[in-house]
C-alpha cells in the first residue's frame, strides 16, 4: 500500500458533531447579539478553529466576540449528547491498525476541547500524533498542521493521506502535498471540492483498502 500513515479530522469525520457546534454557537449568539441565526447561515464555521468562525460570520467585535466564544464552547458542551461515533469507523481503525498503518488526527479543536469532547468516545488509543489547533499559529486550509504532523513524524508527503470532511481539509492537504480522502458521510456540500479520494462511507473506504 502506497500510504502508510492515515490522518483524520475529527469533526464529522470520525464523529459526527454538527448539532452540538451549530446548537451551541446559534444559542450564543443568540444570548449576545439578540438575533436568531438559522443553521444554515451558521454551516461555514464547520470544520475551522472557533476563533477564525467568527470572520467567516462578519462578526469582527473583538467585546462581542469575547462574549460569544465561552459562552458557544459551554454551550457546544452541553449538547455532546447529540454527538455519535459515525457508523462503520471502529471497523475501520482496526482494519488500519491490522495492516500496519499508522493513524494520527489533524484538527481544528483546541487540546482542552480535544480532551472534553473526544476523549470520552475511547478511540484515541488508535492515534499514534495528534495535532490540534494550539500546535500552531495557523490553522486549515493553512497546510502548517499538516506540515506540524509531518515534521513530528518524519513521514514525507507522498506516504500521507488524510481524511476529512470539509473543503479546508483538502486545501490544508493539497497545499502541503499530501493526498486527501473527503469523507462524504460528513461533508455538507461536497460540490466543487476537490480532493485525491472520496468515499460515501466508511465501509467503502474499508473495501478499497482491500
Amino acid at each position: 500500500m502506497r500510504y502508510t500513515h492515515f490522518v483524520f479530522d475529527i469533526d464529522n469525520t470520525l464523529i459526527n458533531t454538527t448539532g452540538a457546534v451549530l446548537h451551541g454557537l446559534q444559542r450564543a449568539l443568540r444570548d449576545v447579539t439578540g438575533e436568531h441565526w438559522d443553521l444554515s447561515r451558521l454551516t461555514p464555521v464547520l470544520g475551522i478553529p472557533g476563533l477564525d468562525a467568527f470572520e467567516r460570520l462578519g462578526i469582527h467585535s473583538p467585546e462581542q466576540i469575547f462574549q460569544i466564544y465561552p459562552r458557544w464552547e459551554q454551550y457546544e458542551q452541553e449538547y455532546q449528547y447529540t454527538a455519535y461515533l459515525y457508523e462503520g469507523i471502529v471497523p475501520l481503525l482496526d482494519s488500519l491498525k491490522k495492516k500496519g498503518c499508522v493513524l494520527g488526527i489533524i484538527t481544528s479543536k483546541t487540546m482542552p476541547q480535544y480532551t472534553s469532547s473526544f476523549l470520552p468516545f475511547q478511540i484515541s488509543e488508535y492515534f499514534q500524533t495528534v495535532i490540534t489547533a494550539d500546535d500552531t499559529v495557523r490553522h486549515k486550509p493553512d497546510p502548517e498542521p499538516m506540515l506540524a504532523y509531518m515534521e513530528r513524524t518524519g513521514v514525507c508527503p507522498r506516504q500521507i493521506l488524510y481524511i476529512g470532511d470539509s473543503i479546508y481539509d483538502m486545501q490544508c492537504a493539497a497545499q502541503a502535498g499530501v493526498d486527501s480522502c473527503l469523507a462524504l458521510w460528513g461533508c455538507h456540500c461536497p460540490d466543487g471540492i476537490l480532493s485525491t479520494h472520496r468515499f460515501e462511507e466508511p465501509a467503502g473506504m474499508m473495501r478499497w483498502l482491500e
